[in-house]
């Protein structure tokens, strides 16, 4: 009951449009039939019908609106991911163009040196952080071995210093325990460059007599044995005497990125390369 009596007003609106539509229907079959009590209940029952037409028509506006933001919805989640999807496959080929490049400087590095070579990647740093050292792709099986020399496009990388079946371990040249014999290539004065840290350098042995600058070239000079002469190890940062002793105090850089290592090559000195 408390039904009915909530809802009396809509019940009896509905009532009334029902009998009017029976009663149009009845008097629609019957010929000469009187309109005059059609009129008044139309008088009465048109204004709710306007209500009730107004309200369908509102309610069929907002289903189609609804049913097109869902569609759009649906179109905007498709092209997002054919969006990312193009991102990704940019991101591809952006990769492989800078590894093209990297190759390239391998290939033309192949062609200034004539010992055989072996490319590799950089699969891994020394977990301690006390040495300066990488492990890369290549061992015993592609015919790297202990004291080999390790560069790249840019320059000395370093020197094998341990070798598995498939891996080898790498003194980079920045290790304090790394140590090649350079020539300053403009004035080919010789001394010894060692590992100072992270991106640093130190050239020893070069007398107060020798002339040096900033920006000097510094080259392997081919004489312990380990490097073919010639190749880019770094570049001079500062040169200054020193009150004690007979040496000059140089700092260099690395000719090499070795926060970017990526791709390197091995000289097999005095090697083949296996079949």
């Amino acid at each position: 009951m408390s039904f009915f009596r909530r809802n009396r007003f809509s019940l009896t609106i509905i009532v009334l449009v029902l009998s009017a539509l029976a009663f149009f229907s009845y008097n629609a079959g019957r010929p000469g039939a009187s309109p005059g009590v059609g009129r008044y209940l139309v008088e009465i029952i048109a204004p709710a019908q306007k209500v009730v037409t107004a309200v369908g028509d509102f309610i069929e506006n907002v289903w189609r609106r609804y049913f097109a933001l869902v569609q759009a919805a649906k179109e905007n989640e498709k092209l997002s991911s054919l969006v990312d999807q193009m991102r990704q496959e940019v991101a591809t080929m952006e990769e492989m163009r800078l590894e093209n490049e990297r190759l390239r400087g391998l290939l033309g590095l192949e062609e200034r040196t004539p010992e055989p070579m072996v490319a590799a990647q950089v699969v891994g740093g020394d977990p301690s952080g006390y040495f300066r050292t990488v492990l890369i792709d290549r061992g015993d099986v592609g015919g790297v071995a202990a004291t080999m020399p390790v560069v790249n496009a840019a320059g000395v990388v370093g020197r094998v210093v341990w070798t598995g079946p498939n891996y080898a371990k790498v003194l980079l040249l920045t290790d304090h325990n790394s140590g090649v014999d350079v020539l300053v290539q403009r004035t080919r004065a010789r001394g010894v460059v060692q590992g100072a840290g992270r991106d640093l350098l130190k050239l020893k042995y070069l007398l107060h007599s020798e002339e040096v600058r900033p920006g000097d070239k510094l080259i392997t000079s081919g004489v312990e044995g380990v490097f073919p002469k010639g190749l880019l190890v770094g570049y001079v940062l500062s040169a200054k005497a020193t009150d004690k002793g007979v040496f000059l105090d140089v700092e260099a850089r690395p000719a090499v990125d070795f926060n970017r290592l990526e791709d390197v090559v091995v000289i097999l000195a005095g090697r083949k390369l296996p079949e």
